[in-house]
């Protein structure tokens, strides 16, 4: 193992406390610039909106569900577009997440408890966690929100879909889907804590590690932290004081040893990169700092080549 690579508990609490510090240190208020949306959350709703919004995602559900539960109808497109075409029939000013999320909402309050709701799809998902995973990841870096958000978000759930097929390009969407849920009622998609506390403009780009062969100023020259995965889940994780230079070299002849093996053993075909650019002013131009994200990385992730010998 590359024990220099994964900090201890305790130099990691360290790197938090740093960064937020730096972060308040960076921080610009706007008071009177009232904030967009965002994807994967709520619309800003009065409280008697939203509670007609509970009262039509109640209704609407009735009318569609046909015996299935809610997450069926969250996961299967058919039944959602369903739901929130007879939502949106009542209350068209109102974004579709916001009745997806109320629903969801609803029945983990309770709220659905009188409804009978046994039918369920039996496929079993379990062969494509790990694409799964990788998607739901993904979103999470680039967005900041949870699987149950991303599912809730039309959007967001068809970015979802497309990083998922790249991943595992033969499988329904469908069961891409119902995998990412069952990683979270698992808790196997526990929050990176180090992720939720550095508000750093980063820059997420994922490219397909044969583009970045071919055209290597694809690569931002940057610092930042990288991953390699493919198919069979995640490959290798690091950080570098400049993304172009480190990646070049990983592709030219790895200095991994076990990484370096498998790349010229697989090739690069099938191999995405997936690049955590920050501006080079940001605290990441520290190396402690990106340290501490690349480990919170490898802690969660588990990539193959950083725990290997």
């Amino acid at each position: 193992m590359r024990a220099t690579q994964i900090l201890n508990s305790s130099a990691i609490v360290v790197c938090i406390s740093l960064i937020l510090l730096s972060d308040a240190s960076h921080a610009v208020f706007a008071e009177d610039e009232p904030a967009a949306v965002k994807p994967g959350h709520p619309a800003k709703l009065d409280a008697e909106t939203r509670r007609e919004v509970k009262d039509v995602a109640r209704l609407a559900y009735l009318k569609v569900y046909d015996g299935w539960s809610t997450d069926e109808v969250l996961l299967q497109t058919e039944l959602n577009d369903r739901f929130l075409a007879e939502c949106q029939k009542r209350m068209p000013d109102i974004p579709p997440f916001d009745f997806n999320w109320t629903l969801l909402n609803l029945r983990k309050a309770g709220g659905l408890r009188d409804i009978s709701a046994s039918k369920r799809r039996r496929d079993n998902s379990d062969a494509y966690l790990h694409a799964a995973e990788i998607a739901a990841r993904f979103l999470e870096d680039r967005y900041s929100v949870n699987t149950d958000r991303v599912l809730c978000d039309p959007k967001l759930r068809a970015e979802y879909d497309k990083e998922a097929k790249k991943v595992a390009p033969k499988v329904d969407p469908y069961l891409l889907r119902k995998a990412s849920l069952t990683l979270r009622k698992s808790r196997r998609l526990q929050p990176e804590l180090v992720l939720r506390v550095a508000d750093w403009k980063k820059d997420i780009i994922a490219l397909p590690a044969a583009h970045a062969e071919q055209e290597p100023d694809k690569v931002p020259r940057q610092p930042g932290v990288y991953i390699l995965r493919d198919e069979t889940g995640y490959l290798y994780i690091g950080e570098s004081s400049n993304l172009y230079d480190r990646i070049k070299k990983h592709l030219n002849r790895s200095d991994r040893q076990s990484l370096a093996n498998y790349l010229a053993t697989n090739g690069v075909k099938g191999v995405t990169l997936e690049l955590h650019a920050f501006e080079k002013d940001s605290p990441a131009r520290l190396k402690p700092m990106r340290r501490a994200y690349e480990s919170e990385l490898i802690r969660s992730r588990k990539p193959r080549f950083n725990l290997a010998p």
